[in-house]
């Protein structure tokens, strides 16, 4: 009879272990299905609010490429308090997501999506255009943590005035102060046919047979960044084209799809007009583009770049 009783219990306490278990798991499923509908409709609201551009009205345009494992909610959130910036986003996917913008290639990750931006938007851009990664959180972020509402709020819009470009992280290592030295690439690069091996053809396939390659290239790592309209136009819209049809096309036997997306991270600065050794000092960097000018450790306090 004991015994009896005892198996009774031990089937009792699994068929309990068995509910909760099977709760667990309904639990977790409700939570994701209830996350998702939430980032959908945070994209729905992103899309309708790319679809109302004003160039008029808009001061800043966020740029982006995504795929579907990008979560846009932050973004939305954020422009619940930035009312004047307008988010251009653009689908990466093999297998588009619909309503979002779709890049002129698809090759070159968020390279072919700035490109496309430029181009389609060339004589109604805003004042100013951001280009960004779609994630919330980024190791690139290197002044507030690593999340990028933060940066954004904090960037004076009067340091890219003064200077037409800037990109938004500080820390110049990784790429300065030499990433590249196209005329003189190593031994390693040719045997193993590496983009550095290619440079100067690269260089004049993407800026034009005239240009002049510069003996070294380095500059603030990595793909975002902040342009004046002023300075994107200081290039012609025929610059920005033939840039895209080399992602799309002369690229190819020269480069596969992450370095066409290094290219680009190497050369962004010269594209929007700065030397090809673009470094600036870590404090002044902070200091111009987020007002965070002191004192040092020295007890100086720098004097923030402002438009003349």
């Amino acid at each position: 009879m004991i015994f009896g009783c005892t198996v009774l219990l031990i089937l009792k306490f699994c068929d309990l272990d068995a509910y909760r278990s099977v709760q667990t798991v309904d639990e977790a499923l409700d939570t994701k299905q209830s996350e998702e509908a939430e980032r959908t409709a945070a994209l729905h609201e992103l899309v309708k609010k790319t679809q109302s551009y004003n160039a008029t009205t808009t001061k800043v345009a966020l740029v982006m490429s995504k795929t579907r494992s990008d979560d846009l909610r932050w973004l939305r959130d954020y422009l619940q308090t930035h009312i004047d910036n307008t988010p251009f986003i653009y689908t990466m996917d093999k297998k588009p997501e619909t309503e979002l913008l779709v890049a002129h290639s698809s090759r070159g990750r968020e390279a072919s999506a700035y490109l496309s931006f430029i181009v389609d938007l060339y004589d109604e851009l805003p004042e100013y255009s951001i280009f960004l990664h779609a994630n919330p959180e980024q190791w690139h972020n290197d002044l507030f943590g690593p999340h990028t509402s933060s940066v954004l709020h904090s960037l004076r819009r009067e340091a890219v005035d003064a200077m037409g470009y800037l990109n938004l992280r500080c820390t110049n290592n990784p790429g300065c102060p030499t990433h590249v030295n196209p005329n003189n690439p190593t031994q390693a690069d040719i045997d193993k046919n590496d983009a550095r091996a290619n440079f100067p053809t690269i260089y004049k396939d993407i800026f034009g047979e005239d240009a002049q390659v510069p003996e070294h290239i380095g500059g603030i790592c990595c793909a975002q960044f902040a342009v004046s309209r002023a300075r994107i136009w200081q290039r012609p819209k025929s610059d920005y084209i033939r840039m895209l049809n080399w992602v799309n096309e002369k690229s190819v036997p020269l480069v596969d799809d992450y370095g066409v997306g290094w290219v680009f991270e190497t050369l962004w600065h010269v594209v929007f007009g700065m030397e090809g050794i673009h470094c600036p000092l870590y404090e002044q960097c902070r200091c111009d583009n987020y007002g965070w000018c002191g004192p040092l450790p020295s007890g100086k306090t720098l004097t923030a770049i402002a438009a003349v």
